[in-house]
């Protein structure tokens, strides 16, 4: 049946260093431009660090170099992986994956 998620270091090594992995892509809340974003990371992620704090909250804990901004960007950006990871296996089972790749390539480069 394959694997599609593994032992990696990625989601908690990015977390640790102020980056939380989005549909859109990668977002660096040491940015300044999140100091006043009361927006959450993704409020559809079944993840309280994903929708439960605002970006200007979590920048301010990263830029104060707080545990638990290490803590709760792993946490979202685990649940973000786990996502990902669920919407590829459907994207295979419904024979769509081509579209899906395609689609979320798209997206990150529309960051650019």
């Amino acid at each position: 049946r394959g694997v599609d998620m593994f032992d990696c270091v990625l989601p908690t090594r990015s977390g640790r260093h102020g980056q939380a992995w989005t549909w859109a892509g990668p977002v660096n809340l040491k940015n300044a431009r999140f100091a006043e974003d009361d927006s959450p990371l993704d409020e559809t992620l079944d993840c309280p660090a994903s929708r439960d704090y605002a970006k200007a909250y979590l920048h301010h804990l990263v830029k104060a170099e707080e545990i638990l901004g290490q803590v709760l960007l792993s946490w979202h950006n685990i649940a973000f992986y786990q996502a990902l990871m669920a919407a590829m296996r459907a994207a295979i089972a419904d024979g769509r994956f081509e579209a899906f790749r395609k689609e979320f390539h798209l997206r990150l480069q529309s960051r650019e």
